[in-house]
């Protein structure tokens, strides 16, 4: 805490003497007759360039790993705040593609590419902005600091006037970006700290990564431990109210709560180790094979080394809804099938028989195999995933339905949904992460988890037997009725993954 004052101080003495230069230089503008209100001017310049920079700070990290467990490069220190790094000073992506030209393709198609530009996402965003009000104004705020964080430390964001980005902030999470990245101070909302180069310079700077051998050719390298380890995701992939502090993502938190993080680096299972081990039929979760991926991060022609493995780009993750060109390619769409297929299992326990007129009782156990985190994860307020239940005589009559859709694509309002519902501060609920005051329910599978759902209907009298009971678990990313409120007739049809499925066949017990 001493050390962190010590180095707010140290700001304030920079920005004090740089009021100071300011206001020498504006003497035309300012006819001051007492020294003492030329001090006053140039504290209040500093102070106020303070006040932004704890504000930030206010909200970023979220929270703090105790030092035994923090990778070298995550360390208590000022964060980079807002305007304390023009956009000129961050090559585009495109460059970056020059030499690294598959990780560039990869990257272009990734929901990293789209942070910003997610239209459901600038949908919210700016329903965010024009609704908010007092604290729920910073939320808005700090959203930018991970969809579009070179907008957010360029300064070009204000709470109050829309972003008129630059062409690297347009980019959304890119290269430049997350390999400038030099430390972090915690973990959540974005508390990273950035040493880039100056592209207007041509200076390329010092690139960070997970190799301690990478050549420097085009600019300088440096391994940093805090890239090969979740922490680094953990540094957005976990959020928390800006104004009312309530926990509102926590992906980071559910997996470093959680069995993939067992303490010890031979057999702890990282972000990276699924998420960036992925690539066309390669699923690579918990479930699967996670193997690695050999060949070259920049082409041996340009003094790229061979390696047993490169970390690859993709960042599917569990979204198959289309954001842009990149993403309408089936290997993409394919991809994110692949992931959702592969993490969760279902299981049907029911009696062997019954009878019509008789009521049948059964459990649906829903197991989370391959997610390191809960299912579903991220925005869980809007992200759904379902159960369907369906029974069937021997007549194909239907009998028994749940977790249907209608035909505007709205889930029946019966069935059970894995998901989070937040209350505002009236305790109604809410989608709107703005007004988020307080958790009403929490309903998902943890890591290596289960959750069983208990069913029960009356057999018809007129059933013909033996009955078929099927479940799938479905996924979507949002539900359709959102997606139209935000978008109206420009809405898309949200994908539904069917993740898992299970069927059992109940006979009638004065069968033959």
């Amino acid at each position: 805490m001493e050390k962190r004052w010590f180095t707010l101080f140290k700001k304030f003495e920079w920005r004090y003497e740089k009021g100071r230069q300011i206001m020498k230089g504006s003497g035309n503008l300012f006819k001051i007759g007492s020294g003492t209100v030329f001090c006053c001017v140039a504290a209040a310049f500093a102070l106020m360039g303070l006040a932004v920079e704890l504000w930030a700070q206010e909200w970023a990290p979220s929270w703090q790993l105790p030092r035994r467990d923090r990778p070298a490069n995550l360390i208590e220190a000022p964060i980079t705040g807002r305007g304390e790094m023009p956009e000129s000073r961050f090559f585009p992506p495109m460059i970056c593609g020059a030499c690294h030209t598959d990780i560039f393709q990869q990257w272009r198609g990734s929901t990293h590419a789209y942070a910003w530009s997610d239209p459901l996402f600038q949908a919210l965003y700016q329903k965010g902005r024009q609704e908010a009000k007092g604290e729920q104004i910073e939320v808005m705020d700090s959203c930018v600091r991970c969809h579009s964080p070179v907008s957010f430390t360029a300064g070009e964001w204000t709470t109050t006037q829309p972003p008129m980005p630059s062409e690297a902030s347009k980019q959304n999470v890119f290269c430049d970006f997350c390999h400038s990245i030099k430390a972090t101070a915690g973990i959540g909302n974005a508390p990273f700290i950035v040493d880039p180069g100056d592209a207007a310079k041509m200076d390329f700077g010092t690139k960070r990564g997970p190799f301690k051998d990478s050549p420097k050719i085009n600019h300088n390298t440096e391994y940093s431990e805090l890239h090969t380890r979740s922490e680094f995701c953990g540094s957005c992939h976990d959020v928390s109210h800006a104004g009312s502090r309530l926990a509102v993502e926590q992906t980071y938190t559910e997996w470093h709560m959680g069995p993939y993080n067992t303490g010890d680096p031979a057999t702890t299972v990282h972000c990276q180790d699924c998420h960036m081990r992925q690539r066309p039929g390669v699923p690579s979760t918990g479930s699967t094979e996670r193997p690695d991926n050999p060949g070259f991060a920049a082409p041996k022609q340009v003094g790229g080394v061979e390696r047993p493995h490169i970390w690859t780009h993709y960042y599917i993750g569990g979204t198959s809804l289309v954001l842009g060109p990149s993403l309408q390619e089936p290997e993409r769409q394919k991809m994110a099938e692949d992931r959702l297929k592969n993490a969760a299992k279902v299981e049907i326990l029911a009696t062997s028989s019954t009878e019509p007129g008789e009521l049948l009782r059964f459990r649906v156990i829903v197991d989370n195999i391959g997610a390191g985190h809960y299912i579903p994860t991220g925005l869980t307020e809007v992200r759904q995933a379902w159960l369907e239940v369906e029974a069937t005589d021997a007549g194909g009559k239907q009998v028994y339905h749940s977790g249907y859709l209608d035909d505007k694509g709205h889930l029946d309002g019966d069935a059970v949904v894995y998901h989070t519902v937040f209350g505002d501060k009236d305790g109604k609920p809410t989608y709107k992460v703005w007004e988020a005051d307080h958790i009403i329910s929490d309903h998902r599978i943890p890591p290596r988890g289960q959750m069983v759902e208990k069913y029960a209907f009356l057999v018809p009298s007129d059933a013909k037997m033996p009955l078929q009971v099927k479940t799938v678990l479905h996924y979507r990313s949002a539900p359709q009725w959102l997606a139209v409120e935000l978008l109206g007739d420009k809405a898309p049809t949200i994908p539904i993954v069917d993740m898992a499925e299970a069927a059992v066949t109940v006979t009638g017990s004065k069968a033959p």
